[in-house]
């Protein structure tokens, strides 16, 4: 899982398997070690949750998805999952999205990301 923040914006890729693990364990995390301690950041599903919520928890970066979006994500077209919430009257605009391939990058070793839909 890679994540990109951006000012207010953060954005999670998921590779085909995290996809996957997503929709069947209704969680995926990653740690980034640091001299001082860890940088957590990770995806879970949540049963009657209607959007998109993230959340600072400590040093770990938590963003929720409604449980019914991701059980047919892996096998379906759809791409990924964005809105914006208010944080002290700014926005602050979350998207999850599926990896594809690179084109600019060697194919072979890029085995565990979706077909990009341009090739």
């Amino acid at each position: 899982m890679k994540i990109r923040i951006e000012d207010n914006s953060v954005r999670y890729r998921l590779r085909r398997s995290e996809v996957d693990s997503l929709a069947e364990k209704g969680s995926i995390w990653a740690t980034t070690q640091f001299p001082e301690g860890n940088f957590t950041y990770g995806l879970r599903t949540v049963e009657g949750l209607s959007d998109l919520r993230a959340s600072l928890e400590g040093s770990s970066i938590v963003l929720e998805i409604p449980a019914d979006w991701t059980a047919d994500w892996p096998e379906s077209s759809r791409v990924g999952f964005e809105t914006e919430i208010r944080v002290d009257g700014k926005a602050l605009h979350l998207l999850i999205e599926k990896d594809f391939v690179c084109l600019d990058r060697d194919i072979a070793s890029q085995t565990d990301q979706f077909p990009n839909p341009k090739i």
